[in-house]
């Protein structure tokens, strides 16, 4: 037998009539038995929703020999045969809601049921009764999210737990110095899956040797607090040697959609991506993964690795966010000089004007890269790497002459700070913003 906590509220229709025929029939069911309830007490609703009426809450303390999965259930019948519809919104008015607060000293975290209850001490509607019936709440304080992870094993065990029950997984790679642009991918993961883990690790391989590996921004705080309020359940930040340790030497190739631009420009530099990705596909097992749209080529990359290793994972592409005047966030731009940041915008400028060239009717591709470079040509500041329009999703090039889409990308430095700051932009043609 074990022992539980049940906290019970009710704001529609005989409110106290709902609460104790659910508490004479938890006294009637095999296996339970109802040890001391609490005061009742009225509180105003709390949360996001529609006006409520206010509730009638409190917390029992009752044993059971069920699992919490039988005990779910049984809870889940009361508050249905006290009127309340399955599937339910969140937040809305409600006959009987009963939430397990502590089960023994377990702790749970799956699609149907999280142990403790994420929330409950901060809602003096539960805490209050707990305290009443001599619950150091202190001692239950749930872990804080997101739960800060830095070892495979730690991670591994993690997701196999959120497997066990049931969640579907979204993962968030990244490389740290988070900023609004990643915050728009925990969001997407956040609405889609049941669980989202971000990882923040600064990967060396994906980095030539004359490029800023060790200049790289990292503010592990600051990311912690970001995931915390994009609602991110797990951080994974690695030391270098629990993703690669001294005898690593497994890589993973790179094909077509790594050719050209980012591939040219940077020798070596997809093959470290798909590699660290692959490690994380692997270890997360996730059924999504979050890529932000401003790396076009590398979602392209991503795609391909997890389509060639079967890695059964849905790249989920996300489009970029950028500042009020269109340069695209990047942790990178905190480099910028000022006047380098005025200079910046010239991309996107270049970007939308060949974009609109296209809605007005110009189809040549030799004439929209021509007038992309036109207009970065009219900033000295800026030095392009290169300026590209290839097909949507694979990347392939296409042939001179008349084109029906595609996106059209730009690479350039601007070297006016105490280092030069690389920045990569795209729009796609075709779309009606900017992707």
């Amino acid at each position: 037998m074990e022992l539980v906590y049940v906290a019970f509220g009710s704001n529609v229709g005989d409110r106290k009539a709902h609460v104790e025929a659910s508490l004479d029939c938890l006294r009637n069911t095999p296996g339970i038995s109802v040890l001391r309830v609490s005061g009742m007490i009225e509180t105003d609703f709390v949360g996001a929703g529609p006006e409520q009426e206010r509730f009638l809450n409190g917390v029992v303390e009752l044993k059971t020999s069920l699992t919490p999965m039988a005990l779910l259930c049984v809870l889940q019948a009361l508050e249905a045969a006290a009127g309340r519809k399955f599937p339910h919104e969140t937040n809305q008015p409600r006959e009987l809601d009963l939430d397990i607060i502590l089960f023994g000293s377990r702790t749970i975290d799956t699609r149907e049921l999280v142990v403790p209850h994420p929330r409950y001490h901060e809602r003096e509607f539960v805490a209050g009764p707990m305290r009443e019936l001599g619950v150091d709440v202190d001692v239950w304080v749930p872990k804080s999210s997101p739960l800060v992870i830095d070892s495979v094993e730690m991670l591994t065990a993690k997701v196999a737990e959120w497997l066990a029950g049931d969640c579907l997984v979204g993962l968030v790679p990244t490389m740290g110095s988070l900023h609004e642009g990643h915050k728009s991918l925990m969001r997407a993961a956040r609405e889609q899956c049941d669980r989202v883990l971000v990882t923040v690790f600064v990967n060396p391989l994906q980095f030539g040797p004359t490029e800023d590996f060790s200049a790289y921004p990292r503010d592990l705080a600051a990311d912690t607090a970001l995931c915390r309020d994009a609602g991110v359940d797990v951080l994974f930040a690695p030391a270098l040697g629990q993703m690669f340790d001294e005898q690593f030497s497994s890589y993973v190739a790179v094909g077509s959609e790594a050719e050209g631009m980012e591939g040219s420009v940077r020798a070596g530099h997809f093959q470290g991506v798909a590699t660290v990705v692959a490690r994380l596909f692997a270890m997360a097992r996730p059924h999504r993964a979050y890529f932000g749209e401003k790396d076009a080529q590398q979602i392209a990359v991503v795609r391909r690795m997890a389509s060639d290793l079967g890695f059964p994972v849905r790249v989920e592409p996300c489009a970029i966010v950028r500042e009020s005047d269109g340069l695209a966030l990047s942790s990178r731009n905190v480099y910028l000089s000022k006047n380098d940041r005025q200079a910046s915008t010239v991309l996107y400028r270049a970007l939308c004007s060949a974009r609109e060239q296209f809605r007005r009717g110009t189809r040549d591709r030799d004439q929209l890269l021509g007038r992309v470079r036109a207009v970065l040509a009219t900033e000295p500041r800026c030095r392009p790497d290169y300026v590209e329009l290839r097909r949507e999703g694979d990347f392939s090039e296409l042939p001179p002459g008349n084109v029906v889409g595609g996106r059209l990308l730009v690479a350039a430095k601007f070297v006016d700070g105490d280092r030069p700051v690389r920045l990569l932009d795209n729009v796609s043609l075709a779309k009606g913003e900017a992707q």
